[in-house]
């Protein structure tokens, strides 16, 4: 390039200072008009500081530095195609490169007053060299995580999302959501949208879970997505232990903030037990709230036809101990103890201190009038010394009657 006089040059330099001090907040630095610090303010939240050495102007491009954080975003500034590919003999000016960089870093940050809503509700994270792109990741029922990606996109149109094909499956087109389909940014909001996706995702996911809980507790389990329906099966128990009671369940589109549809399917010839049952199911119906599962439904019929199955005491007649006042029978998991024995050759059922008492007593149970085993249910009574040791023990003897001799 021609040669300039440093008269010529230092007006040159004041000129670059002042354009840039007319738009942006600058800092001279050790009184050199070349030397400059400047401030950026991109969001209410969001500020920058960047130190720029303009001194070689025009002969060089200027020497820049910005901070770590910045540089993540947009880069080196020197690898810029205007600082890269100087021209002495047309330079740019330097407030161009500073408005590009203004402009990366606007860029980076629009979406961010967005991206600070999402992120103090969901589960997210930036992707690297994407500015406009979000990781969310939703975290349902089992702690199962399904992850997706949205684009940012300028008003007035709705965000864009990426879904992987098991997410998509849960979600279906974005179409069937009204507020996406309809969308107005003045009147919904992206966390709106990501709330109705993460409420389609949870009510898909809730099914499997409630199969898994399901599964773990009753038998036969089966559920048919194309009908909604569920299939289980309860398992008697005492006075009902060779009855099996099959169920259907049909969950209604809305679930779990409707109930579910409960049907037996078992004939039930006892007309008391078909009766508590279903007021159990009425109970559990009348009160539901999404906060309840299909297990707790079927753990309160399960409690039903324990508590018409069990068999009172063949000493007392009772359900309660007149000893310890517990039952002969506790449901599992009510914390309740049970006082329960059974005899070892006809299973009939007793209280454990009636079954000690009676064994004190005669020495036998008192519906078969078969003495136990060494180790049977309950302890045996103890022989007198003149029985000798072998006494207790007799099986299906009954007490020798006195001699008549």
């Amino acid at each position: 390039m021609a040669e300039i006089s440093p008269e010529e040059r230092d007006n040159l330099l004041a000129d670059e200072a002042q354009q840039l001090m007319n738009e942006f907040q600058v800092e001279i630095v050790d009184d050199a008009i070349s030397r400059m610090r400047i401030y950026l303010s991109i969001t209410l939240e969001k500020h920058y500081v960047m130190g720029i050495d303009f001194s070689n102007y025009p002969f060089s491009p200027p020497l820049i530095t910005v901070q770590e954080e910045v540089q993540r975003v947009i880069g080196d500034p020197h690898s810029f195609e205007l600082v890269k590919n100087w021209n002495p003999d047309k330079p740019p000016h330097i407030i161009e490169i500073i408005r590009l960089i203004e402009s990366k870093l606007y860029d980076a940050n629009k979406y961010w007053e967005q991206e600070r809503l999402i992120g103090g509700e969901f589960n997210i994270s930036k992707v690297p060299n994407e500015p406009n792109k979000l990781r969310i990741q939703i975290m349902t029922y089992g702690w199962k995580e399904y992850p997706f990606s949205l684009v940012f996109r300028d008003p007035p149109n709705p965000p864009g999302f990426e879904f992987p094909p098991e997410v998509e499956q849960l979600v279906g087109s974005l179409d069937n959501i009204i507020m996406y389909k309809l969308w107005d940014p003045t009147k919904y909001s992206i966390n709106d949208l990501l709330r109705e996706i993460n409420w389609k995702i949870d009510k898909h996911s809730r099914l499997d879970f409630e199969k898994d809980l399901l599964d773990g507790a009753l038998k036969n389990v089966t559920y048919d997505p194309a009908t909604r329906k569920f299939t289980a099966e309860i398992k008697g128990t005492l006075k009902t232990s060779e009855m099996v009671f099959q169920f259907s369940v049909e969950i209604p589109e809305d679930y779990p903030a409707k109930p579910p549809n409960i049907a037996l399917l078992s004939k039930v010839d006892d007309d008391t037990l078909a009766k508590q049952m279903q007021e159990a199911v009425g109970d559990m119906i009348q009160n539901w709230s999404p906060f309840n599962y299909l297990i707790d439904l079927f753990n309160s019929i399960t409690k039903t036809i324990f508590k018409a199955s069990v068999m009172v005491c063949i000493v007392c007649h009772s359900l309660e101990c007149p000893t310890c006042k517990n039952p002969i029978s506790a449901v599992e998991g009510e914390g309740e103890e049970s006082c329960t024995a059974q005899c070892p050759h006809c299973q009939k059922p007793y209280h454990a201190h009636c079954w000690q008492r009676n064994i004190e007593s005669i020495g036998k149970c008192a519906y078969c009038l078969r003495a136990p085993p060494s180790g049977g249910a309950g302890p045996a009574r103890e022989p007198s010394a003149e029985e000798g040791p072998s006494a207790a023990s007799r099986p299906d003897e009954e007490e020798d009657e006195p001699s008549t001799q």
